[in-house]
């Protein structure tokens, strides 16, 4: 006998009702709750960024950064070098691709991996105007150059137009050169746009800074750098954009030509940016991109002059060769380097007899504290100070040092490395903090909050650090210029020296440099600035300084 089918009672269709609710509801939250997908692509098919290469199977330097964003922000990040995948179904499984790429990726080149076919070239842009994000930091301006400008010749610094490869007009900009590492300043455009909140009107960092050119008439610019002011021939020109973002299709490009250096990617700046970038380009974020070139970088289109790369190399080892050595005149006179741009030799760390294992690195002649990036707040927190082997009475001391925004760092002399550092807001003793001596203050008076601290500004750049006030009419030049120091100590006699100008000149012992004293932090140490010697200093405030040509001759005692 066929069974019957029974009416379902009332509390099994609520029951019913309730299972199924639930259901849909989980499975609603699981597709919103869904991490975007992006694809980060490194094949290299030229050269190959240390910061994006595979060591021992293991993710590059970049890629670690970039799962630490993705977990914070919900993204699941993809790594790949191989260009034969580049389809229409694979890249549909993305919701963003990201490059950081070199050369014509359509053939194997350096780094061997497979290359893209001219299909996939193209189903990359198809992809991207259907409504699909890219993003694009450094090199991936240095991919799919117009014509033979791989060589490197003249072409390479023509402007193309509509005529320049389908990737740089996709893309936005091409790269031509660039030069050897310096602090640059880039001008936000744009504060409204995700990531460009309250950054301010300007940033600055070391980093390998792109020459670019062919910018698209509708890109919208985010950044512009300030060429006029920075060293080489390939930066004689105006102004150029070097982030920005624009419409292809119905998709989204944004393109940074930040992120040469490890040091870059985890500056919280350069985070920033990029996070506010990925997440426009997701579509998580909305902004306007309407095109600006025009207003923004009057001068995009000028290009600089083509110089031989022979040349310019040439040119660049002739002025490091100037670096950190004497004239025969200088050694005639007793000057000696007190660093010698090699080594740590000669130096060691405040606060032990070895120099510090982190926060300070030497390269290419310079010698640079980058302790992490804390906004100059954190005293001798991360390498600490350093300070000669040596201890030094009746001398003249000279110095370059070159500082980054918001920097704060010093000179010190008479140093005591066995006087337990100031609490710079109880005024006490403490374990912590810069090691005791008398401070050419080092310092980013615009934007460091110390130069409002103190008294009639005895913390802005050239003071004796809250002592004496340098004059508010000083000569400093522009942050990631070098500034030039000079400190003078003849017996009692004490001069401190900025760009060729007397910022400070005082007696040791006298009754003004007393009362200075104990009106200052210092007023609790014993003899403050009268030892009879000491080291002399450089100091790590957490924020990045660089010094070089660092020399003295010793003085006889009046």
């Amino acid at each position: 006998m066929r069974p019957t089918a029974q009416p379902m009672k009332a509390h099994e269709f609520r029951h019913f009702v309730f299972a199924f609710a639930i259901l849909f509801i989980t499975v609603a939250f699981s597709a919103a709750a869904a991490p975007k997908k992006i694809l980060f692509f490194t094949k290299s098919s030229s050269f190959e960024h240390p910061v994006i290469s595979w060591k021992n199977g293991q993710p590059s330097f970049a890629e670690k950064v970039l799962l630490e964003l993705g977990a914070k922000n919900g993204w699941e990040f993809t790594f790949s070098k191989d260009g034969s995948k580049f389809s229409p179904d694979y890249l549909n499984q993305f919701d963003a691709v990201f490059f950081y790429t070199t050369g014509d990726l359509c053939s194997e080149g350096t780094d061997k991996n497979p290359p893209m076919t001219p299909a996939g070239k193209q189903a990359l842009f198809d992809y991207v105007r259907s409504g699909k994000g890219f993003i694009g930091t450094h090199a991936a301006a240095d991919t799919f150059h117009t014509g033979n400008e791989s060589q490197k010749g003249p072409d390479r610094y023509v402007n193309h137009g509509t005529n320049a490869d389908p990737y740089a007009c996709f893309l936005g900009g091409e790269f031509i050169i660039h030069g050897a590492q310096q602090v640059a300043t880039n001008r936000v455009i744009d504060s409204k746009f995700p990531g460009f909140e309250n950054l301010g009107d300007t940033f600055a960092f070391q980093e390998e800074w792109y020459s670019l050119k062919d910018f698209a008439p509708d890109d919208h610019v985010l950044t512009v750098i300030d060429a006029p002011h920075m060293k080489g021939p390939m930066y004689d020109r105006p102004a150029y954009p070097n982030t920005w973002a624009r419409a292809e299709g119905k998709g989204r490009v944004w393109y940074t030509a930040l992120g040469h250096r490890e040091d870059v990617w985890t500056n919280p700046t350069f985070q920033q940016i990029l996070v506010g970038g990925i997440k426009w380009a997701l579509g998580e974020v909305s902004a306007d991109v309407t095109p600006n070139l025009a207003t923004a970088a009057p001068g995009a289109y000028t290009n600089p002059c083509y110089v031989p790369l022979k040349k310019i190399v040439a040119d660049e080892k002739k002025a490091g060769a100037a670096v950190n050595t004497l004239s025969a005149q200088e050694k005639a006179d007793g000057w000696i380097l007190l660093w010698n741009g090699k080594n740590t030799d000669g130096w060691r760390s405040a606060k032990s007899e070895q120099f510090p294992k982190d926060g300070w690195t030497i390269h290419d002649g310079v010698l640079t504290v980058d302790a992490g990036w804390t906004n100059g707040e954190a005293e001798a927190q991360s390498g600490g100070d350093i300070i000669t082997k040596k201890r030094h009475a009746n001398f003249e001391l000279v110095a370059d040092f070159k500082c980054s925004p918001g920097c704060n760092s010093g000179i010190k002399i008479f140093v005591q490395p066995d006087i337990s550092p100031i609490d710079k807001v109880t005024g006490k003793p403490t374990a912590k903090g810069s090691a005791i001596g008398m401070e050419f203050q080092i310092l980013d008076d615009a934007k460091h909050p110390d130069a409002k601290r103190g008294v009639n500004g005895d913390r802005t750049i050239g003071s004796l650090y809250d002592l004496i006030p340098a004059p508010k009419g000083k000569k400093v030049l522009p942050i990631g210029e070098w500034n030039h120091a000079r400190i003078l100590s003849q017996g009692k006699h004490v001069e401190f020296w900025l760009n060729g100008e007397k910022t400070v000149e005082f007696e040791r012992g006298s009754p003004e440099f007393r009362a200075a004293v104990a009106a200052s932090k210092y007023h609790d140490i014993p003899n403050f600035g009268e030892w009879v010697d000491g080291h002399i200093l450089l100091q790590e405030h957490g924020s990045e300084v660089s010094f070089r040509n660092v020399k003295i001759r010793e003085l006889p005692a009046n």
